[in-house]
């Protein structure tokens, strides 16, 4: 909530300095979608991961936000050359690989992984609600627009966040509403941060621009190039976490991750049509 909170206010703050017009009735509609389908693919995938499905969500989520929008782009008469139809296919590939869980070696966490497909329509729901996203956000900015269509996907963000917060408040076994709050804000936890309160707020903040920052960044890329390539491009950023959490973390690689961080370098390669073609 704080980082859809933070967002639309940097977005609003942004909006008086931008110049843009208003938004047609059309392009609200389509910011308006790309919020719902946002939040609700977000919600969907914390709501498998609190059911123990992080084996399966992660893949096939990322593999449906990713692809579903290529699939769509290519249908509507999007013209992909053959080396980055190339590019989009190993990018696809590398996300689901570094994606895979890995170390599942003793029989009780081989059959989670089992079990977990039985939540495979919220992981398939989670998936979808990330491909929306991309495909309205592209509907919603074609015209040029930026900062309007994305303080009207913070605003729908906020509001469905905040009534979920207030129906779960709602549905909470019996106790004081203070401390309710307190439980689903999380607050018990944050009060047993090792660091500084301004450290904490510095985390708040910048996870809040940063999420902000990620979906302006989208905008400005698949306004300047293809839309599919500009989806996958921006769906690779696990290898990024993956790769943070090997240089500050000091984790290591699995084969299968190793395979995945050489496919996204070639799917770039290939995308960024660096070999002019």
């Amino acid at each position: 909530m704080t980082a859809q909170v933070l967002g639309l206010a940097g977005a609003m703050l942004w909006l008086p300095f931008s110049g843009e017009a208003p938004l047609s009735g059309q392009t609200i509609v389509f910011a308006v979608l790309a919020g719902a389908f946002g939040v609700s693919g977000l919600f969907c995938f914390y709501y498998a991961l609190g059911r123990g499905t992080m084996g399966v969500i992660a893949p096939i989520a990322a593999l449906i936000g990713a692809g579903g929008p290529v699939l769509v782009a290519i249908y509507n008469g999007e013209h992909v050359s053959t080396f980055r139809l190339a590019g989009i296919i190993l990018a696809l590939v590398a996300v689901v690989l570094i994606s895979l869980p890995g170390g599942e070696s003793s029989p009780a966490e081989q059959r989670r992984v089992r079990l977990d497909l039985r939540e495979l329509p919220i992981v398939i729901l989670s998936g979808l609600g990330f491909a929306g996203f991309f495909v309205f956000i592209g509907h919603a900015t074609a015209d040029g627009g930026v900062l309007w269509p994305l303080a009207v996907v913070r605003t729908v963000g906020v509001a469905m966040v905040l009534a979920g917060f207030m129906i779960l408040l709602l549905r909470m076994p019996s106790a004081p509403l203070r401390q309710r709050a307190s439980h689903l804000l999380g607050i018990p936890r944050l009060r047993r941060w090792p660091g500084s309160r301004t450290a904490l707020i510095g985390v708040f903040v910048i996870a809040g621009l940063g999420d902000l920052g990620g979906n302006l960044f989208f905008v400005f890329a698949q306004q300047a190039d293809l839309f599919s390539v500009a989806v996958v491009l921006a769906s690779l950023y696990p290898v990024v976490t993956t790769i943070l959490a090997v240089v500050l973390l000091r984790e290591r690689l699995r084969a299968l991750q190793v395979a995945g961080v050489v496919m996204a370098t070639l799917s770039v390669v290939l995308l960024s049509n660096a070999l002019g073609v």
